[in-house]
């Protein structure tokens, strides 16, 4: 078994077929071919339904896949670990984030990082909360932020409050909520709400907080595009419950009130426990662990 054969097989799953993978490689699809063949053959097992139009893999595949990326996260850290020993620290690091961040601007804070390491490049994975947390489980990514509270996180995963959002409802002049100075979260019950997609955490924190009032709004449009709900209430579309600092920058006259109880979902940073990190990835997650407000209870491990 070649660490070059668990590359390719990574490479195949990660972009959903032979060419693709082939092309991110930068070699011959008939050598990717090859190569996973081979790796099979040694296995005994099949590792890859190859069905078209897209490559997915079998039981065996992802049970195979799980142990290989972290054969392959180990071998990139003891390169990067090598390197490092000529006193700078290099190498890549994987950050996901949900999108929006609460207050934090996540381009800035990476151009900060990338200014007081310029030998690491960060590759940025958005996607919702439990895509997130999965990658961060099985170390696709190194770190995530995501917007959930600690129970709601499974075990080995470390966590820490770096930010707090605060979501607000959000109409157009006119409509009768804008007079409240604060809007019952039960009223909201058959109104018509734009709202972000089911799994994103601001969805997750609205939807409890409106369970728990006996609400049900009409959920006429799901999106985690901030413009197009921006967009969708400043044009009377419906009401929607969104970050307030993206409320104050719209270019519509939308109003927000706070809601009764309030929603403020914790933004959370995340890393998978007992994991022995890279130079670049250990350094970037104590450049995020600065910002919390609060310093954790145990240890970043």
């Amino acid at each position: 078994m070649e660490l070059r054969q668990l590359e390719y097989l990574l490479a195949v799953i990660d972009y959903g077929t032979f060419t693709r993978a082939a092309h991110r490689l930068h070699i011959a699809q008939s050598a990717v071919s090859h190569h996973v063949g081979a790796l099979e053959r040694e296995l005994g097992v099949s590792l890859l339904y190859r069905a078209r139009p897209t490559v997915t893999p079998t039981p065996a595949g992802e049970l195979f896949a799980a142990r290989a990326r972290r054969i392959m996260a180990e071998v990139s850290t003891a390169r990067d670990e090598a390197v490092s020993l000529r006193g700078d620290t290099v190498g890549q690091v994987s950050f996901g984030a949900t999108v929006p961040s609460a207050t934090l601007d996540v381009p800035a804070i990476i151009a900060d990082f990338r200014s007081a390491y310029p030998g690491v490049r960060v590759r940025l994975r958005e996607g919702t909360g439990p895509e997130l947390i999965d990658m961060v489980r099985d170390d696709t990514i190194d770190l995530a932020m995501v917007s959930t509270e600690p129970d709601q996180l499974p075990a080995g995963v470390g966590w820490l409050v770096i930010d707090t959002d605060d979501l607000r409802l959000a109409g157009t002049p006119g409509h009768p909520f804008e007079d409240y100075e604060s809007v019952p979260a039960r009223e909201l019950d058959g109104h018509d709400l734009i709202s972000f997609r089911e799994g994103a955490g601001l969805r997750a924190a609205a939807d409890k907080v409106l369970r728990a009032a006996g609400a049900t709004p009409n959920i006429i449009v799901e999106s985690n595009e901030m413009p197009v709900l921006v967009g969708l209430v400043g044009h009377g579309l419906g009401l929607a419950i969104l970050p307030v600092a993206f409320i104050e920058q719209s270019p519509y006259p939308i109003w927000s009130r706070p809601l009764d109880p309030p929603i403020r979902p914790s933004l959370m940073l995340i890393w998978r426990r007992r994991r022995r990190r890279a130079p670049a990835a250990a350094a970037f997650l104590h450049h995020l662990a600065a910002l919390a407000p609060q310093p954790h209870p145990e240890t970043i491990d």
